[in-house]
């Protein structure tokens, strides 16, 4: 908890979402900072909100970043922190005021949580039921605050959050890229969609970009190899699979104990994340994540996977035909991420000889090794981020667990 001595950094995107940030944090947020020793700070370009970040926590000054702006945002912050070799182990607390356009770990982590009648006494009765979601990390800060000053207060409980390092390797194993997620790492369908969706921002605002996004790049399909792994990193050993007959996450058997779990595309979608059950406020592509919660500590992540090849009669020539994937793109893989929007229902849909049309994995990392030329399966997406992976390269995503070369031994948690 904040010591009366610390200072609360203010990290304001005034870009983010519908660029009301800097209004509604000086209308809605800093009244409630009343008593609480703060720094605003206002970034001024991409990057900016982890530089700021950076400099405040090496100052000493404080341990608790307030961010308010969107996933991206956050994603700098955590990424400055994390990936600095001058920051000797910290424990940050993540106050999120959400301002951006998907906000989803804020939706994931505060959607669910009822209001606090301790905290409710701090904002004005009338106050809007919008506002008052948007305001739950900053309340529940402010109760950990008052709550360290005076012993029978009820303490808040928290969450640590979990990080996922993406390296970008090339054509000899080297890593010559490196970042953190702190919601999504992607390649296929949604590392296009979010590439495509970044150049729509300022034509089409909000989240409309994303389906527009969709729809362009749907008859895509991705040449590369996969394999995941469990906690091990050798074999997949402890990796989960989602078994749809049975409504659970099951053990792959002893199929796993000598190799790693080894997957040949064509891939129409590959998806991980950490800490969310959705992408957006109604899209649960990882619903399970919620409704069939890991333990806790056990550090791993969520996988999603859309292949071709497992709809039965598929013949891989077929995949040259652009009417084939117009086909599965509009009669598979459309109506896969269409339920994910009914609360998750993809991850029960099963092609008629009951084999699972969705491939849902619960893992410690994964490795994507696209294909000679195939240009597009070497797009990867970190939060958003679109990074390329060389030619003859892969990419290489894991939950940070300890003691990784070039990645600082920080913890980031909220308060719920």
């Amino acid at each position: 908890m904040q010591s009366e001595s610390e200072k609360l950094l203010v990290i304001v995107n005034p870009a983010s979402g519908s660029k009301q940030a800097i209004i509604d944090v000086g209308a809605f947020v800093l009244p409630l900072l009343k008593g609480i020793n703060y720094r605003l700070a206002t970034t001024e370009s991409p990057g900016h909100a982890g530089v700021i970040a950076r400099e405040f926590i090496e100052s000493g000054e404080g341990s608790s970043v307030l961010v308010a702006g969107g996933d991206g945002t956050v994603h700098e912050v955590a990424n400055a922190l994390v990936l600095n070799d001058h920051r000797p182990r910290a424990d940050i607390t993540l106050v999120l005021f959400p301002s951006g356009t998907a906000n989803a770990l804020y939706a994931s982590l505060y959607s669910k949580v009822a209001p606090n009648p301790l905290h409710q006494h701090l904002i004005p009765s009338d106050t809007d039921v919008q506002t008052s979601y948007r305001l739950k990390s900053v309340l529940a800060f402010v109760h950990s605050v008052r709550s360290a000053k005076d012993s029978e207060q009820s303490k808040p409980s928290s969450r640590q959050l979990s990080l996922a390092l993406t390296e970008i390797l090339d054509h000899s194993g080297e890593a010559v890229e490196r970042l953190v997620g702190i919601v999504v790492n992607s390649t296929a369908l949604h590392a296009a969609i979010l590439h495509t969706a970044e150049q729509l921002r300022e034509s089409i605002p909000g989240l409309e970009r994303f389906k527009v996004a969709a729809q362009r790049n749907m008859t895509q399909w991705y040449a590369s190899d996969v394999q995941i792994f469990g906690p091990d990193g050798v074999t997949a050993k402890g990796v989960g699979v989602y078994d749809p007959s049975r409504d659970e996450i099951v053990s792959l058997g002893t199929q796993a104990e000598s190799n790693p779990l080894t997957l040949n595309g064509p891939f129409a979608y590959f998806l991980s994340t950490v800490n969310v059950d959705r992408l957006e406020p109604t899209f649960y592509i990882t619903a399970p994540f919620t409704t069939h919660a890991p333990h806790d500590g056990s550090n791993t992540m969520e996988i999603v996977v859309l292949r071709p090849g497992r709809e039965p009669g598929f013949d891989e020539r077929d995949g040259t035909a652009i009417e084939e994937r117009e086909r599965y793109g509009k009669e598979v893989a459309m109506k896969a991420l269409f339920a994910a929007y009914d609360k998750g229902s993809h991850v029960g849909l099963t092609y008629l000889d009951g084999e699972a049309i969705v491939e849902y994995y619960r893992a410690r990392s994964w490795e994507w090794a696209p294909q000679t030329g195939d240009e597009a399966s070497r797009l990867v997406c970190i939060d958003g981020t679109i990074k390329t992976v060389p030619a003859g390269g892969k990419a290489r995503c894991g939950v940070i667990t300890s003691n990784i070369a070039g990645v600082q031994d920080i913890t980031f948690k909220v308060y719920l």
